[in-house]
């Protein structure tokens, strides 16, 4: 999710750190179905107020000819 140009109090580091630790508390409290789970954090999208963003993030292997683990976050409906 990149952070639209011009939007104050937001940068895309900050944006990936927060996902990231969104994905920690839900995977700690339990929420998720086997290799995804769901889960919501506000970003700003401009300089107005923040919004709920729905997140699902899968865990599997990349791709088939690359099995290796990868986790992937994206918006509902992109899986």
């Amino acid at each position: 999710m990149t952070v639209p140009p011009k939007v104050t109090g937001q940068d895309e580091t900050g944006r990936l750190w927060a996902i990231v630790s969104m994905l920690r508390f839900a995977t700690k409290s339990g929420r998720g179905d086997g290799d995804h789970i769901e889960y919501s954090l506000y970003v700003r999208k401009d300089n107005r107020r923040p919004k709920l963003v729905k997140l699902v993030t899968l865990c599997g292997a990349h791709d088939m000819d690359s099995p290796e683990p990868a986790i992937t976050a994206m918006m509902p409906g992109e899986h």
